[in-house]
């Protein structure tokens, strides 16, 4: 330690060598689909069944009712439960249209030195001052051709807001926001909107003022350029724009200053843009008749200064902190700089001393009363002639299009993009723990409309041309064509849903939880309420086994897992018994066995495998012959017994290999060691590769690996992190490497008991 004091006295020093693994507590399940109400494309954590009724209403069709039991389940377990409703419509859905759009941002630049408003980018000891944006529709073309820079060429000279009129314009803006999802404005305002805030007015001492209003677009913008926007009306808003630090907190404003949970109001930090992607929706606890309340969906900060870099988190190397770098995750942006704004074609703006001598700001009201050092504008005359150049830029602003109609009808859609946003809303494992994501019978919904060619789904619907498409399964030869275009359907949900669980080196998938799938529902439920072997010509090797060993069959991962079978519950809302997909209810069994043992412990047998909740029966029972040929395709069996009640039994995974990873609670035990020691091993990036700090590491995760071990999850387990693996190759890559040797619990899943007879004579001791 090197001391600070330069005299004789005594400097008491602090270091914290008490880190610790942390816990995984409780089972988070993830669950998708259709309701009646409540807002789309958005995560919710339902905790209550008063919850799910109040926020997704009643289900009213098919679709619905596979959503709201399949949460119902699992509300029945200890489980925590992230829903994400899928919105009806055409295409994506309401909330998306078929055109692209952009803010475009003017520009203008002030030069310290000369105390004067230049159009001139090309300074880069100067200020870049962005004004109110222009709302710009783009035709699919045009987007492309935006991304690939051919629709317009990038000026060195910025321009009035007025100026902003035709595609040509464009290259003179200094920032352009796309939108890349396609999102709309509805009539009632609910859509997508952007704020930007520099860094001037982010002192947490200071008020929360960045975002004064709210705009948004009420006509069709086809002309191209909307520079009139609407003023939303904050009578109809749930939450505030503003507060003060000691006030209420949750405004937008606060939220804009917040970006961040690192302090970026230094001077080495003028040329970053806070950038933020709201959700406005209707709320789902206002007491009056209608108002909107806010999600904030993306958040991104970055350098307007293309060449700035920032540690890497991961460690190495430093990375990229250019704003057009940053927004690779956001779902809904895509930011563009101007190259001479970025100062690409030519050096970094960031002097000797770290701090950046352009300096990025955004022009509001609150801008003026700004320090000049921060700001960097010496003239208060100067705000006056911006203002009238530029426009204010205090506000949220539509990032999407508008389009007033609503849905009437419950189309559904393209369910795998649909499927895809939804999951993508999820997978960030900084965010949200995911430990099982439940199928919820989507892959049923997308096969059954698409064999129909329909808009809509009711699975009573069982016509002759849908008995034959479905027969094409029903067999033991390889599948026609018709067999291969149902098989592939199902695999594209499928697919969706074991990427998103698998290895981000393998799919760019979050790498720890599983998905339960589910079989096709009529393969074996026919109609409203049919089953399929209740006919006597119908058998299971044919009509049930080969029908959903063929829908399977090219799975091939640990990551997955399916039961075979449906389970029917009691719907009050129709005062009849329906049927629902397994996954759900197989789910809430994750959750209790994890709440009664480990989630290395399998979930199966009549310890930890019962069926409970609100199930009534099963489609198929099968025997002990039957479950043998299910359980050879990796077909999870679940059972009745007049004694024991309806249990699983089998705990396989999709992965063909024979390994230990065939098996759920072998894959959900590293699943569940894995997870802790990422979250521990992050405190060790950019520490010293020693010893000292090898050995740390090892001390920190060892209690997760003994937990596991006292607790009938591994036989053993040998922790490498030493000069073995770190040689001075790998110390020079910055890099510390630790192999973790496991020998996973295997369960008895056959119990074979063998009764011998013996001369009466016979010495045990001799036999045995």
């Amino acid at each position: 330690m090197q001391r600070s004091i330069l005299s004789p006295g005594v400097e008491i020093f602090e270091r914290d060598l008490s880190l610790i693994a942390p816990q995984n507590v409780g089972t988070n399940i993830f669950i998708a689909g259709y309701a009646q109400q409540g807002p789309t494309d958005e995560v919710i954590k339902i905790t209550s069944r008063a919850d799910l009724d109040q926020i997704y209403g009643l289900p009213t069709n098919s679709a619905e009712r596979y959503f709201y039991h399949g949460v119902r389940e699992l509300l029945n377990s200890p489980a925590h439960i992230y829903t994400s409703r899928l919105p009806y419509g055409s295409g994506q859905g309401t909330g998306f249209g078929s055109e692209y759009s952009a803010l475009v941002y003017p520009a203008k630049t002030y030069d310290s030195a000369l105390s004067a408003i230049k159009s001139d980018f090309t300074t880069l000891s100067s200020t870049i001052v962005l004004g109110s944006p222009v709302h710009v529709t783009l035709s699919e073309n045009q987007y492309r051709q935006i991304q690939e820079g051919s629709l317009f060429t990038w000026s060195q000279s910025g321009c009035n807001r007025s100026q902003l009129a035709t595609f040509s314009d464009l290259g003179k803006a200094g920032l352009i926001i796309l939108n890349k999802s396609q999102t709309t404005i509805n009539s009632q305002f609910e859509g997508y909107y952007v704020g930007i805030a520099d860094n001037t007015n982010i002192n947490p001492a200071s008020n929360y003022d960045a975002i004064l209003g709210a705009k948004t677009v009420s006509v069709s913008a086809n002309t191209g350029f909307t520079s009139n926007f609407t003023t939303i009306p904050t009578g109809t808003f749930q939450f505030s724009l503003t507060s003060t630090p000691n006030g209420k907190s949750g405004s937008i404003s606060q939220i804009m200053e917040n970006l961040t949970d690192y302090n970026i109001d230094g001077r080495e930090d003028d040329d970053l843009l806070n950038v933020g992607v709201f959700k406005l929706r209707k709320s789902l606890y206002a007491t009056e008749a209608y108002k909107l309340d806010y999600v904030l969906d993306g958040a991104v900060v970055g350098s307007i200064d293309s060449y700035r870099t920032r540690p890497n988190q991961l460690g190495g190397p430093f990375v990229s902190f250019y704003l057009e770098n940053e927004d690779s995750n956001d779902r809904n942006i895509e930011i563009l700089v101007n190259p001479y704004v970025s100062n690409k074609f030519g050096s970094t703006a960031v002097g000797s001393d770290g701090k950046p001598t352009r300096k990025i700001r955004v022009l509001t009201n609150t801008l003026s009363a700004a320090s000049v050092v921060a700001t960097g504008i010496t003239k208060l005359a100067d705000y006056s002639t911006l203002y009238s150049d530029l426009g204010l830029s205090d506000n949220i602003y539509p990032v999407g299009t508008y389009s007033g109609g609503q849905v009437s009808s419950k189309e559904l859609g393209e369910i795998p993009a649909k499927l895809e946003r939804a999951l993508e809303a999820v997978k960030n494992d900084e965010i949200y723990d995911i430990d099982v994501v439940v199928e919820a019978g989507l892959g049923t919904i997308y096969t059954i409309t698409e064999l129909l060619t329909s808009t809509y789904y009711d699975d009573t619907i069982y016509t002759t041309g849908l008995s034959a498409s479905l027969g094409s399964l029903r067999t033991s030869n390889a599948l026609g064509t018709t067999g291969e275009n149902i098989r592939a359907d199902y695999s594209t949900i499928f697919n969706k849903f074991e990427n998103f669980c698998n290895l981000p080196s393998n799919t760019g998938g979050r790498g720890d939880c599983i998905f339960i799938a589910d079989p096709i529902r009529h393969i074996m439920i026919t109609g409203k309420n049919t089953k399929v072997l209740a006919d006597r010509t119908k058998n299971f090797q044919t009509d049930i086994y080969w029908a959903m060993r063929h829908q399977f069959e090219l799975e091939n991962t640990s990551y997955a897992c399916s039961y075979a079978n449906w389970a029917q519950v009691y719907d009050e809302f129709l005062g009849d018994k329906i049927w629902v997909p397994f996954s759900s209810v197989a789910g809430a069994t994750f959750a209790r066995n994890d709440s009664a043992e480990f989630p290395w412990s399998a979930p199966a047998g009549y310890t930890r495998g019962l069926v409970s909740g609100n199930v009534v029966n099963i489609a198929i029972t099968p025997n002990q012959k039957q479950r043998d040929e299910l359980y050879k395709s990796n077909l999870n069996p679940v059972l009745f017994s007049p004694s024991q009640g309806m249990a699983i039994f089998g705990q396989k995974t999709f992965s063909r290999k024979p390994s230990a990873f065939d098996r759920i609670n072998v894959r959900r035990c590293f699943l569940a060691l894995e997870r802790p020691t990422k979250k521990a091993s992050i405190f060790f990036v950019f520490e010293p590769n020693t010893e000292f700090t090898r050995t740390r590491f090892v001390n920190t995760i060892t209690p997760i690996f003994e937990y596991a071990k006292n607790n009938q999850g591994v036989y053993d387990y040998l922790i490498v992190c030493d000069e073995r693996n770190n040689t001075p190759e790998v110390i020079d890559s910055n890099e510390m490497r630790a192999d973790i040797y496991i020998k996973p619990v295997r369960t008895a899943e056959f119990v074979l008991v063998s009764f011998i007879a013996t001369r009466t004579d016979a010495n045990f001791e001799e036999l045995i």
